[in-house]
């Protein structure tokens, strides 16, 4: 960065450059060539490796439409209890769907999390007379 320490004599201003050496007034503004540098061959990728690659991410994927699946169904689960409790009819169908909806993932502990969740779902169907 250029720091301006005064005002020069009839050339106009003087600075200090970025290595602290003052500039004679007068002298141009110039950049400083960029360093030819060698762009670094890149190492061949392998075909399993790109495969690994989109395996993590379909797992990934599952993972997380596992979890908006059982977010749903919690959610139906909610619906269907503060119907119960209000008096009104539940919305058995979103509880059906939503249950039917969930991927199981490869997690063994979300798989255990989103078999809960289904069997609750299940439950509550045939507590209704719907499964």
């Amino acid at each position: 960065m250029t720091r301006i320490a005064g005002l020069g004599g009839p050339g106009g201003i003087g600075g200090t450059a970025r290595g602290g050496k003052a500039r004679p007034a007068g002298e141009s503004f110039s950049l400083a060539a960029p360093a030819q540098q060698e762009t670094p061959a890149l190492a061949p990728v392998s075909v399993a490796a790109l495969i690994g690659l989109q395996d993590e991410s379909g797992e990934a994927r599952r993972q997380g439409a596992a979890r908006r699946g059982g977010e749903r169904a919690l959610g139906a689960l909610a619906a269907l209890q503060r119907a119960v409790l209000g008096g009104t009819a539940p919305d058995l169908d979103a509880l059906a769907r939503s249950a039917a909806e969930i991927e199981l993932p490869a997690d063994p502990a979300l798989r255990a999390i989103v078999g809960a969740i289904r069997l609750r779902a299940r439950v509550e169907l045939a507590r209704h007379g719907r499964l």
